[in-house]
C-alpha cells in the first residue's frame, strides 16, 4: 500500500558508460518518474483494500499522512468499529526503494475438471507463479521512489473485549456520539460505598512495553562462586556490608543485654579496637545517643567505622519515643522517667545530599538545637540536646506520666505536642533565614494541658464517636443502595425543594455521612460576624475555637504559626519522617 505526494524537481541523468578494471559494458539507465511515495507495510494480508484502509483510520488519515510527509503517523485498529480498542502506533523510517509495476498478460486457464466438478484446490496464483507461467512475456515499469516507509513493529498484547460491557455500551451511545442530546442522557451513580452490581473494567492493554528489549543473558559480574566451609556458595561482591546492630521495636517486652553473633573483640584490627573503646567511653558518659551526636564526638578517621562497631556496645530503637537512638546494652529507657530527656523527635529537613556538602555542614555541635542556627546534616534531635530556653522549659517539666506510653514516652501528649509545634515553627523560620522570637509561640504555650485521666477520657470519647459515625455511614450506604434499586426499577424518589431560603435539599444522607464537622464542632457562622471581620478573620476564630475544644482535630497548631501557609514551606512540612537520619 503506497501513498503519493507531489513530484520532486530532479531530472534523471543521461546515460553514461560504466567500466571496471577487467571488462567494459554499456548499462542502460532506467527512468524513474519524479514521484515521491510513502509505503505502508500493513501487518495483515490485504484482500479487501477498502477494509484495509478502514483499519488505518480511513482516507482522511491517509491524506493527513501524505500532507505531513509521513510525520503524522497512523493508528492501526483491527476492529475499526470498536473505539475502545487500543491502537497500534506506526513508526515512519526513511527508505530508498523503488516501487515497480509488473504487468502480466492475462491468460485464460482451463479449469481442472473432476468427476464431481471443478477442482477447488487450485486457487488464485501468486505473482511469482504468474511470472513463471508468462514465460518472459511480462513488463516491468517504475512508478517512483519510496522515500519513507510506515511500519508497525509493536509487540502483540492481550486486549479486553468490551463489546459485551453495559457501561462501555452506554458510553458509546452517549459520549462517543458527540451529540448534545445524547450527552445530556449520560449519568453516573453518585452513591458511595458498597454497590451490589458494580462493573470494574480491566485495563484496555495488559503491558506498557511495545518494543522488545535486547536481553544479554549473562551472570551478574558481581556474583562470584566460592567455597565456604567446604560448601559451594555465591557471594555478592558489591553488596553493602551488614552492620549487625540489633534493632528493637517499642512493643518488644525484652531487650538485648549483650552482642550476639559478632566477631570477638580480640580478633578486631587496631582501628576497630580503638573505635569500640571510644564508643564504650562515650556510653559511660551518656547511656543514649543519636548517631549524629556520636559522629560529632569521633575523630574523622574513625567515623566510617562507627556503624560497624556499634554492635559491640549498643542496640538501636526502630520505632517509638527513642526512635533511631543507640542505647547501651542492658538498659531499658521505659523503666524510669529519668530517661525521658533522651527521647527523640523528627522533622523533615532538607539535608545536604553530596558528601562534600555533608562534611561542610557537619560541625562539632550540629546535633544541638539552640533555636538560632540550623545545621542541615540530620533530621533527628534528642530532647537533651535542645538548648533553646523556651523549649528547655517544656523539656524539664515535672508533669509527666506515671507509666511509659508507646507513642509519647514519659511526657504527656499535650507536652510533646507543644514541643513539636514550637520546634517545627522555629525550624521553618530558620530554614528561611529568619530567627523567630519566643513571643510568636505564646498561643501554643497557653494551650490547655491535660493529665493522663483526661487524655484517656478524651481518647475513649473519640473512639466512641468514630464507631458511631462508622455505624451511621453503613446505614446511610445501605439506604442509598435501596433507593437506587427502587430508581432502577422505575420508581422515582421525590426530592425536597427549597423554601424561602433558596437552598435545595436533594440528598440528606450525603449531608449526614459527610457532615462530621457539624457533629464535632457546632459553631454558628453568623452573617453579621462574617461581614464585620471578613471571611479570613472568621475562619481564624473558628480554628482557635477548634483548638480550644481539643479532640482529634487539635493538631492544627500550624495554623497559628506566623510563617504562613503550609504551601509556603516546600522544604519543611509534616511532623515525622519515616526515614532515618
Amino acid at each position: 500500500m503506497a501513498s503519493h505526494t507531489q513530484p520532486a524537481a530532479t531530472a534523471p541523468p543521461p546515460a553514461v558508460y560504466i567500466s571496471n578494471s577487467r571488462h567494459a559494458r554499456s548499462c542502460p539507465w532506467i527512468d524513474i518518474p519524479d514521484q515521491r511515495i510513502i509505503c505502508i507495510e500493513h501487518p495483515a494480508a490485504i484482500k479487501d483494500v477498502q477494509k484495509g484502509i478502514a483499519t488505518l483510520g480511513g482516507e482522511k488519515a491517509l491524506v493527513k499522512l501524505a500532507t505531513s510527509n509521513g510525520n503524522s503517523g497512523l493508528m492501526l485498529r483491527f476492529r475499526p468499529e470498536d473505539p475502545m480498542q487500543p491502537p497500534i502506533q506506526s513508526r515512519t523510517v526513511p527508505s530508498s526503494s523503488v516501487l515497480l509495476k509488473v504487468t502480466v498478460p492475462r491468460r485464460r486457464r482451463k479449469k481442472a475438471w473432476t468427476g464431481e466438478g471443478v477442482d477447488p484446490g487450485r486457487g488464485e496464483q501468486t505473482l511469482l507463479e504468474k511470472l513463471r507461467a508468462s514465460k518472459g512475456k511480462y513488463k516491468v515499469g517504475t512508478v517512483g521512489m519510496i522515500e519513507r516507509t510506515v511500519r508497525f513493529r509493536d509487540m502483540a498484547n492481550y486486549q479486553f473485549n468490551t463489546s459485551r460491557s453495559p457501561f462501555v455500551g452506554k458510553i458509546k451511545e452517549t459520549v462517543l456520539e458527540c451529540k448534545y442530546e445524547n450527552l445530556k442522557s449520560f449519568t453516573l451513580r453518585p452513591s458511595k460505598g458498597y454497590q451490589p452490581v458494580l462493573e470494574i473494567l480491566p485495563p484496555p492493554s495488559f503491558s506498557n512495553t511495545v518494543m522488545q528489549h535486547t536481553y544479554y543473558y549473562r551472570q551478574n559480574p558481581a556474583i562470584k562462586k566460592a567455597l565456604i566451609a567446604g560448601k559451594p556458595a555465591l557471594l555478592n561482591l558489591q553488596a553493602a556490608p551488614k552492620t549487625l546492630t540489633p534493632m528493637v521495636h517499642i512493643s518488644n517486652p525484652t531487650l538485648p543485654t549483650k552482642p550476639l553473633d559478632v566477631r570477638p573483640y580480640e580478633t578486631l584490627d587496631a582501628a576497630g579496637k580503638k573505635c569500640v573503646d571510644h564508643l564504650r567511653e562515650l556510653f559511660t558518659q551518656r547511656p543514649i545517643w543519636t548517631r549524629r551526636a556520636l559522629f560529632n564526638h569521633f575523630p574523622k578517621n574513625l567515623q566510617s567505622l562507627v556503624r560497624f562497631s556499634m554492635v559491640h556496645v549498643a542496640y538501636m530503637w526502630r520505632a517509638g519515643p527513642w526512635r533511631d537512638t543507640c542505647v547501651v546494652y542492658g538498659l531499658d529507657p521505659r523503666s524510669s522517667p529519668d530517661y525521658r530527656k533522651f527521647q527523640s523527635v523528627f522533622f523533615q529537613v532538607e539535608t545536604e545530599k553530596s558528601a562534600a556538602g555533608k562534611v561542610a555542614a557537619r560541625k562539632k555541635n550540629s546535633h544541638v538545637f539552640d533555636g538560632k542556627y540550623l545545621v542541615r546534616d540530620g533530621r533527628c534531635f534528642q530532647l537533651c540536646d535542645v538548648s533553646d530556653p523556651l523549649l528547655k522549659r517544656l523539656v524539664d517539666t515535672e508533669k509527666i506520666r506515671k507509666a511509659c506510653d508507646p507513642v509519647d514516652g514519659w511526657y504527656r501528649a499535650s507536652t510533646i505536642h507543644k514541643i513539636k509545634a514550637i520546634m517545627r515553627g522555629k525550624i521553618r523560620a530558620l530554614a528561611e533565614g529568619i530567627v523567630p522570637a519566643d513571643s510568636e509561640f505564646v498561643d501554643v504555650l497557653e494551650m490547655e494541658s491535660e493529665d493522663e485521666e483526661q487524655e484517656a477520657s478524651r481518647k475513649g470519647r473519640e473512639a466512641a464517636e468514630r464507631a458511631a459515625r462508622k455505624k451511621k455511614r453503613g446505614k446511610a450506604a445501605e439506604k442509598r443502595v435501596e433507593d437506587e434499586d427502587v430508581e432502577m426499577g422505575g420508581t422515582e424518589t421525590p426530592q425536597k425543594t427549597a423554601g424561602a431560603g433558596g437552598v435545595q435539599d436533594g440528598d440528606d444522607d450525603d449531608l449526614e455521612v459527610d457532615g462530621e464537622w457539624e457533629e464535632e464542632l457546632d459553631i454558628e457562622l453568623a452573617p453579621a460576624a462574617v461581614a464585620a471581620k471578613g471571611v479570613d478573620g472568621r475562619v481564624e476564630e473558628l480554628m482557635m475555637e477548634l483548638l480550644k475544644q481539643g479532640g482529634e482535630h487539635a493538631g492544627y497548631e500550624g495554623y497559628m504559626d506566623e510563617g504562613g501557609d503550609d504551601g509556603d514551606f516546600d522544604i519543611l512540612d509534616g511532623e515525622d519522617d519515616e526515614d532515618g537520619e
